[in-house]
C-alpha cells in the first residue's frame, strides 16, 4: 500500500470522531479545522505531557476541552461532550478494526489509560 494513501486513511480515521461529535453538538467545524486542531492538540499533549509528568493526562485534558471550546464555538459543556463522545467513538473503532484484524490495539491499554485520568480527577 502506498504510505501516502495509508497516512491520508489515517488522518481521515483520527479526524473523523471529532467532526462528527462536533457537528451534532453544533458547533463550527469543517475537516480541516479538525484537522488542524487535532495535529495542534498533539503537539500540546506531547509537551504539557514531557513537562508535567504524571499530573499531565489531567492537564491535557483540561486544555483539549478548552481548545475545542474555542476552536469550535461551543460552550464548555458541549466541549466537555465533544471531547468525552470523541473518545468514546474513537474506543469503539479500536474495537471495531481489532475485531476485524486490522489493528491490534489492546482493550486492557485503553482502559487503564482511562482509568489512571479518572484516578487523576
Amino acid at each position: 500500500m502506498n504510505p501516502l494513501v495509508l497516512l491520508l486513511f489515517l488522518l481521515v480515521l483520527l479526524i473523523f470522531p471529532l467532526y462528527i461529535t462536533v457537528k451534532l453538538l453544533g458547533g463550527r467545524i469543517t475537516l480541516l479545522s479538525a484537522l488542524t486542531i487535532k495535529i495542534v492538540a498533539f503537539l500540546l499533549a506531547l509537551l504539557i505531557a514531557v513537562a508535567f509528568g504524571k499530573v499531565g493526562p489531567l492537564i491535557i485534558a483540561l486544555v483539549l476541552i478548552l481548545l475545542y471550546r474555542f476552536a469550535f464555538r461551543i460552550g464548555i459543556i458541549r466541549a466537555f461532550l465533544a471531547w468525552l463522545f470523541e473518545g468514546l467513538v474513537l474506543v469503539a473503532m479500536l474495537f471495531l478494526l481489532s475485531n476485524l484484524g486490522i489493528a491490534t490495539a489492546k482493550l486492557s491499554v485503553i482502559a487503564n489509560s482511562f482509568q489512571h485520568l479518572t484516578a487523576l480527577l
